[in-house]
């Protein structure tokens, strides 16, 4: 097993005045056993390479209605639902198209520029491990992987996946055991990478009061890059929408006892790293509040009435600055690739 002090010698990597990560932002992992780094072929499989940006997020809250009874007065109070949906403004596909081709070059070149040679998925395909698996074409968006996101692939990058599901969703294999050592041992110990970058800007909170008889949503803005998403949270997902979103540069290689590999080199962030300065706008609240008009008591018993079910459907739009906003979600992937590249080549010297 290599050093810890690996983390250490990745300070040749430079984190100039232009980088959006900080060293002290980047998890660092670097684990070899056997020699593998030195011993498997300089080739590299892409199993993944893609980035999900958030555009739109929603969420609801409702009350019931109730009727209380009096001696000489019956009040029915309405019920409440609130509504709201926070869409992204100032930057589109196209932005996100040209993020991600730009990272996969940076990439794809550094990885050349070492002497490693790219395994194409033509290649990979005449493997048993992808028989009956469907090759992809990069360079399309889809936003059918995780609900109000929209996925990029590098123009030019084709990959494979094991099914694809009538909504678009792309499954790759794998349970809760990860599929990676096995795939790389299976096509000769080739370092297999996975590069992946998850980019939300919207949490929205929904809360109701029975007591209050009220429903409030409140959205905070707060664009990052998060080390894991859960696309199932704030009740956007469907059940089995499948698991969680990682950011990560990862490479492996080997197979070990169980399904542990060989050779594992990895960075991700340590926790979410937040944008400032992106948007104009950083909470939005909506809140819809049940009436009843009071009467006073008469000798005879009095129904009062309030205003039928009330709604309220808030949509908003999340400006944001396009260069600020395009900077930050490109600098951070760079700062992500450069590293994990770096822990890379230095696990991987004789």
């Amino acid at each position: 097993m290599k050093s810890l002090l690996l983390v250490f010698l990745l300070l040749f990597v430079e984190f100039g005045p232009n980088s959006i990560l900080s060293e002290k932002d980047i998890k660092v992992t670097s684990f070899e056993k056997k020699n593998q780094g030195s011993k498997a072929p300089k080739k590299v499989f892409i199993r993944s390479f893609n980035a999900l940006f958030e555009v739109f997020e929603e969420a609801s809250a409702s009350t019931s209605g109730s009727k209380n009874e009096r001696a000489n007065r019956t009040t029915f109070t309405s019920g409440t639902s609130t509504s709201m949906g926070v869409q992204i403004s100032g930057v589109d596909v196209d932005d996100f198209q040209k993020m991600i081709d730009d990272a996969y070059a940076s990439f794809v070149e550094q990885l050349k520029s070492q002497g490693y040679e790219i395994m194409s998925a033509d290649e990979a395909s005449k493997n048993e491990y992808f028989e009956g698996w469907t090759k992809v074409k990069g360079g399309a968006s889809s936003d059918a992987q995780a609900p109000g996101y929209v996925m990029v692939t590098p123009t030019g990058f084709d990959y494979l996946v094991k099914t694809i599901t009538n909504s678009g969703k792309q499954k790759s294999g794998g349970s809760f055991l990860d599929p990676t050592p096995k795939l790389s041992k299976s096509l000769g110990e080739v370092f297999v990478a996975e590069v992946n970058f998850v980019f939300p800007f919207v949490t929205l909170d929904a809360d109701a009061s029975n007591f209050t008889n009220s429903t409030s949503v409140k959205a905070k803005i707060d664009y990052r890059i998060d080390p894991m998403v859960d696309p199932s949270e704030n009740k956007k997902s469907l059940v089995g929408s499948g698991p969680n979103l990682l950011t990560q540069v990862r490479f492996v290689s080997g197979l070990d006892i169980g399904n542990n590999p060989l050779f594992h080199a990895k960075v991700e962030p340590k926790k979410a790293v937040s944008f400032e300065g992106v948007f104009k706008d950083k909470k939005i609240t909506e809140t819809t509040q049940a009436q009843s008009d009071m009467f006073s008591k008469t000798g005879y018993s009095q129904l009062v009435m309030t205003s039928g079910d009330q709604k309220t459907v808030a949509s908003h739009h999340a400006d944001c600055d396009h260069d600020a906003y395009f900077n930050a979600a490109s600098g951070a992937m760079n700062d992500l690739i450069d590293t994990g590249i770096s822990n890379f080549v230095e696990m991987t010297k004789p």
